[in-house]
C-alpha cells in the first residue's frame, strides 16, 4: 500500500476535503542545489490535490490524515498509461514500414505520420476509458485520522 499524509480542509457530516501536497523526487534529493533540474523545481511553486473522501468518523480542519492505493492497482494502471502507447507505437512503425512499400508508399513520413496518429488514438482511448471508469481501486482510501501532533520539548528546554 501507498501511503500519503494529507490535511483536513473542510467536513461535512459524511464526507471531508483533503489537500495533500504534490511531490516531485527533486524535493529529496540531495544534489538538487546543483542540479538544473533542481532548480527548475524549485522555481515552480508546490502543487496541491484536493480530494472529496467518505468518512463516518469524528473530524476536524486541520486534522492530518493517512490515505492509501494499492500497489498492484496503481502499477496496472500506470502500464496503461506508459507501456500500451509506447507498444502501440512501435508495432505501428514496424508493421508499417513493412506494408507501405507494397502499397507504394515509400517515403518514411508516411510511417511517422500513421505511427503518431495511432498513438495519439490510443492515448485517447486510455483518457476516454479512465473517464468513464466507474474502477474505486484507484480512488484514494482513508486508513486513518491522525491524532493532533502535540507540541514537543527538547531536553535542553526541560532541564
Amino acid at each position: 500500500m501507498i501511503e500519503e499524509i494529507g490535511v483536513i480542509t473542510a467536513v461535512d457530516k459524511d464526507h471531508i476535503w483533503v489537500e495533500t501536497q504534490i511531490k516531485t523526487t527533486c524535493g529529496s534529493c540531495q544534489a538538487q542545489d546543483n542540479c538544473g533540474t533542481g532548480v527548475v523545481a524549485k522555481a515552480f511553486a508546490p502543487k496541491k490535490d484536493k480530494l472529496i473522501l467518505r468518512c463516518k468518523q469524528a473530524a476536524k480542519v486541520g486534522q492530518r490524515v493517512k490515505l492509501g492505493i494499492e500497489e498492484n492497482h496503481l502499477l496496472g494502471a500506470s502500464a496503461l498509461v506508459y507501456l500500451l502507447p509506447l507498444i502501440m507505437l512501435i508495432a505501428t512503425a514496424v508493421s508499417a514500414q513493412n506494408l507501405f512499400p507494397a502499397w507504394g508508399l515509400e517515403h518514411e513520413l508516411w510511417v511517422i505520420a500513421v505511427s503518431f496518429v495511432v498513438t495519439a488514438f490510443t492515448f485517447a482511448w486510455i483518457r476516454a476509458k479512465a473517464k468513464n471508469s466507474d474502477d474505486h481501486r484507484l480512488q484514494p482510501k482513508l486508513l486513518a485520522i491522525l491524532p493532533p501532533e502535540t507540541d514537543v520539548i527538547s531536553v535542553k528546554q526541560a532541564l
